[in-house]
């Protein structure tokens, strides 16, 4: 799963049967719960996917946190590191 800070949010997103899930994700407690009326296009690449993020939630964007950035691959979508 890529992990994602998103002006502030921790999500992931991961590749299953073709179709990009996203995720929202406590790192505290390591727990992850599906955010289901996102839907990311399945043509997107991983390398799109902080630029796609940006535009859908560019309204959360703030002085603390004006981008989105990966904070950890883990392992991409072919599951390889």
């Amino acid at each position: 799963m890529l992990h994602f800070d998103v002006f502030g949010r921790r999500l992931g997103v991961k590749k299953v049967s073709e179709q990009w899930l996203l995720y929202r994700v406590d790192p505290n407690e390591g727990k992850y719960s599906r955010i289901y009326d996102v839907v990311i296009p399945a043509w997107l690449t991983e390398e799109e996917l902080p630029a796609w993020l940006g535009d859908i939630y560019h309204e959360a964007a703030s002085e603390k946190h004006p981008d989105v950035r990966l904070i950890n691959a883990g392992e991409s979508s072919s599951g390889k590191i």
